[in-house]
């Protein structure tokens, strides 16, 4: 307790010694007024009346000793310099080494990264390859906590044709807050605005090239409409069917153009975006989920094999299957509004219920004889069909007027297909996939890529060039392997300061108008670089697998920390050999003051006292040493970085400050100068405290 009041006073005393000489100088003294340091004195010197408390009267007081101690060091001002400097510049070795690590350590973080992206974190799929990143999952992260935002991305290679030329890119649909997030700077054209956003999932699509959109109470799976209506397949065209209204569920095949057509009922289910005509959305009151407008039918069902070829899916009866599912209102389904007036039914089960009792009475109507001549009539193989049909001298083909050949093809399962074709007739290829409505096509460019089309950013500015996207299935529910989208035009709506990448970023609108449900990536927004871990943690539990560019921060830390250990023990070798120096000083100033000691123990100063009078030495200059070693390795640090900006702004980069001291390591060092002082001087001391006073005044 003796020691750290004697250590407490020692560093009181510098602070007023340190306040009093930068007072000397005019400008430090109006600093200092301005500040209202003088203050600090006070409270020091009150702290000292407090701590400085004597055992006894005749005792010496430790402030006397410490200034006692300063004149013994100030009597012998070479020596004291000598010993002071080389422990300087031992700690000033180990500044300057460790602040250049540091600060290299910063300016490839600060190249790495910036601060704000230190608090994003990278979502992608993990390998629960059923978990998919929708508008669900995004909801879910939002709801957590840490969580400001979260923004989705959609990725897609693009072949971009530009003037002839083709090239595949990286896309990347994306909403404006994402180039808020990434910081990307736009050096020529319009700011990027989202348009077409409202449409998504969850805004639905009255904001879309001024659609008008009514909004009603609905429930999922409810009627949108009561009755039913005739519709059809646009021809050659073909559309998905669904088990359920909702992409979500399963996939049953396509069905394309049906004579006589088909009759359906419209119903509430999972909301899409299908074009620019089309605006009535239901909506959930208590949970907020919103509805688009479905036809479920009865329906045939067709499949496409490998080579593109739509064949029927056939039962076990050889009989083409028709399934009850659900379509969308795309542009391709074409629906016959006043075929309602025609039906008295309110609903589909109505219609077919009926439908099938109408059969059934009918055939319940015919004679036995004529049920069964219709019966053997209706006999025979689908293979005798198909032969009949396929042999251009058979009456069945005669009469039809036109020649058919049977074409067979296998799917991915492996199961076989007979397809009946006209003879001549040329095989109809795999249609691209086609936007469900009018995309925005606007795009922003890289520099990079901009620099393959050879113009500069000015000139681009309203350039157009064609594209067509690669949709993985991962993407667009019920799509297996990749497709290719429609070719489009795009206009140059902007420019991205990047000139190492190749890439351009267009509205998520026109992702969501190719039936992109899924995303590739989403960026969440924490508000606070320490609750990163939290959030990671929470969303990988969903089965999503995260990244941050605090895991590439630490790596480089982690490298740099052995730089700076490795760098930090070349300036031990310096501070080693400075501490025994100085531990060298005191032990000769120990011999030569020896009668003094002697002298001072005769005039009645205890053992301790004269103990605590060479250590207050040794602290003195082990703290001083320190002092003056950060001021100049940081001075070293600080010309150093000067000498390599002054090239690197020559070459065009900027400032270079490879030099940084954190506050920490300076009270570390400062500390460890201490610790340097007090064990310098922990021997000759305990010798002074030894020696007798008697044989003191006999040393010569």
């Amino acid at each position: 307790m003796s020691n750290l009041i004697f250590i407490s006073l020692l560093y009181l005393y510098v602070t007023k010694k340190v306040y009093i000489f930068f007072r000397s100088f005019v400008l430090t003294r109006k600093i200092w007024e301005i500040l209202r340091l003088d203050k600090l004195i006070k409270l020091t010197e009150f702290l000292v009346k407090k701590v400085d408390i004597k055992k006894k009267e005749d005792d010496v007081s430790r402030m006397y000793l410490i200034e006692l101690a300063f004149r013994n060091l100030q009597a012998k001002k070479t020596r004291t310099a000598i010993t002071i400097g080389g422990l300087a510049v031992g700690v000033a070795a180990i500044v300057f080494l460790v602040s250049i690590g540091y600060g290299l350590e910063r300016m490839v973080i600060s190249r790495v990264a910036r601060l704000e992206e230190l608090k994003i974190v990278d979502v992608g799929l993990g390998e629960a390859q059923a978990v998919k990143m929708n508008d669900e999952i995004v909801s879910k992260i939002t709801a957590m906590e840490g969580v400001e935002d979260v923004i989705p991305v959609v990725s897609m290679v693009s072949k971009v044709n530009f003037k002839n030329s083709v090239l595949d890119v990286m896309s990347f649909g994306v909403d404006e807050r994402y180039l808020k997030a990434v910081d990307a700077k736009i050096m020529a054209g319009s700011k990027f605005e989202d348009k077409g956003k409202d449409y998504s999932y969850v805004g639905g699509a009255d904001k879309v090239a001024g659609v008008s959109q009514s909004v009603v109470e609905a429930v999922r799976g409810d009627w949108a409409e009561e009755g039913v209506w005739d519709f059809n397949i646009v021809e050659d065209e073909k559309v998905m069917l669904w088990k359920d209204c909702d992409r979500e569920s399963e996939m049953l095949g396509y069905s394309i153009r049906t004579e006589g057509g088909m009759v359906g009922e419209k119903i509430w289910g999972e909301q899409y975006y299908i074009g620019q005509e089309l605006g009535r959305v239901g909506k959930d009151l208590k949970s907020g989920e919103e509805f688009s407008v479905w036809m479920r039918a009865k329906m045939p069902v067709w499949m496409v094999g490998e080579d593109g070829r739509t064949v029927p899916l056939m039962d076990n009866n050889g009989k083409q299957k028709w399934e009850m599912a659900c379509v969308m209102l795309s542009p391709e389904l074409v629906v016959d509004e006043e075929s309602l007036v025609k039906y008295s039914y309110d609903n589909l089960n109505d219609y077919l219920y009926a439908t099938i009792s109408a059969v059934r009475g009918s055939v319940l109507g015919e004679s036995t004889d004529s049920a069964k001549l219709t019966s053997e009539e209706s006999t025979g193989s689908a293979e005798e069909a198909l032969v009949a049909l396929s042999d251009p001298t058979s009456k069945e083909a005669s009469d039809s007027g036109d020649l058919y050949e049977a074409v067979t093809a296998t799917d991915s399962s492996g199961i076989e297909w007979v397809e009946l074709r006209k003879v001549g007739e040329v095989e109809e290829e795999n249609k691209d996939l086609a936007f469900m409505g009018e995309p925005i096509r606007e795009a922003f460019l890289s520099l990079g890529m901009l620099n393959l089309f050879g113009m500069s950013a000015d000139k681009a500015i309203g350039e157009t060039f064609r594209v067509s996207y690669i949709v993985p299935g991962t993407l667009v529910p019920g799509i297996n392997g990749r497709v290719q989208s429609e070719e489009v035009e795009y206009k140059i709506a902007g420019v991205i300061d990047d000139a190492s990448s190749n890439y351009y970023y267009f509205q998520m609108a026109d992702a969501k108008m190719l039936g992109v449900k899924n995303y590739s990536q989403i960026k969440i927004l924490t508000g606070d670089q320490g609750k990163v871990a939290g959030v990671r943690t929470n969303v990988e539990s969903l089965g999503l697998k995260t990244s941050s560019t605090l895991d590439t921060v630490a790596e480089i830390e982690k490298l740099f920390a052995t730089l700076r250990t490795l760098l930090g023990l070349l300036g031990t070798v310096g501070l080693t050999v400075a501490g025994l120096g100085m531990f060298n000083t005191m032990t000769v100033s120990l011999l030569e003051r020896t009668r003094e000691v002697g002298v001072m123990k005769a005039m009645g100063m205890l053992s301790n006292e004269v103990k605590e009078l060479f250590m207050a030495e040794s602290m003195i200059m082990g703290v001083s040493g320190g002092f003056f070693g950060v001021l100049l390795g940081i001075i070293l640090g600080q010309v150093l970085s000067l000498g390599l900006s002054s090239v690197s702004v020559f070459k065009g980069q900027g400032y270079m400050n490879i030099s940084f001291v954190p506050v920490f390591f300076v009270i570390f060092i400062m500390s460890v100068s201490f610790v340097v002082g007090l064990l310098s001087g922990w021997y000759p001391s305990k010798r002074a405290r030894q020696i007798s006073a008697l044989n003191a005044l006999r040393y010569e």
